[in-house]
């Protein structure tokens, strides 16, 4: 069954066929252009099920963060506490360093972002994930867990959603606290464009492993928003494959390195 699909909202249009990227894959990707309101959609039922955000939940988090001056721009530094035993984890062994919010956003630092929640306080989080409107919005599995325990979660369809809140300066956020982020958030640039995301990963019990890859484009005047949801039964090898699976789709469709 061909389970990739373009939607107009006015215009029919021949549709984008991009299941070949998606080959032997439980995986959903989602792509919405500003401008035309046009949906690219790999399996639309996977496309509107709720996930554990896991470490897209970074994004918000970095809002709600910078907006709180719970961290007061990219370079806000927490000191590594060597009783996490973390040493050579993560991107170039950066969980077990010194890190800034820029570079904790960068490597996935999961700790920096829990000691972030934490001194935000349970209550602070709950409102901004309440205000943003982000997926069921519950944080009941504690101020340092609900984002990767399952209790919070969010689909591809909303995660677009919200996307385009962010960048569109519709989260009741400052215009400073938004500016910062997609500073911290942008990912890759070429002539013409810059793309703006953020990967996540992590298992709920007793369910199969939840691989993301979110963000947005901007090209020219248009912004195009986009998540990829990958299922599978352990981390690697696909964790290693969701951005070059996105990264190919969005060239395949000209939005990046042109």
């Amino acid at each position: 069954m061909r389970l990739s699909l373009l939607l107009f909202v006015s215009t029919l249009a021949p549709a984008a066929d991009i299941s070949s990227h998606f080959q032997n894959l439980q995986a959903a990707f989602i792509l919405k252009d500003s401008a035309t309101k046009a949906i690219t959609v790999h399996n639309p039922a996977r496309a509107k099920q709720r996930f554990p955000p896991c470490s897209t939940f970074k994004i918000p988090n970095t809002l709600i963060a910078l907006e709180t001056k719970t961290a007061d721009g990219p370079d806000f530094l927490i000191p590594y506490d060597p009783a996490l035993k973390l040493e050579g984890r993560g991107p170039n062994g950066a969980w077990g360093k010194d890190n800034t919010l820029r570079s904790a956003y960068q490597n996935s630092v999961l700790w920096f972002y829990q000691a972030l929640a934490r001194r935000a306080g349970l209550d602070t989080m709950t409102r901004y994930v309440r205000q943003f409107q982000y997926g069921n919005a519950d944080t009941s599995g504690g101020v340092d867990r609900f984002w990767i325990d399952g209790t919070l979660q969010i689909s591809p369809e909303e995660q677009i959603a919200f996307l385009e809140r962010l960048n569109t300066g519709r989260l009741g956020l400052k215009p400073a606290t938004t500016a910062t982020a997609k500073n911290i958030m942008l990912a890759d640039s070429g002539p013409g464009w810059k793309l703006y995301a953020k990967t996540g990963a992590c298992r709920e019990t007793n369910q199969p492993v939840a691989l993301w890859y979110v963000g947005f484009i901007e090209r020219g005047n248009n912004t195009h928003y986009f998540a990829l949801e990958i299922e599978a039964p352990d981390y690697e090898p696909l964790m290693h494959q969701r951005i070059p699976i996105a990264r190919a789709i969005l060239t395949e469709l000209k939005l990046i390195g042109q």
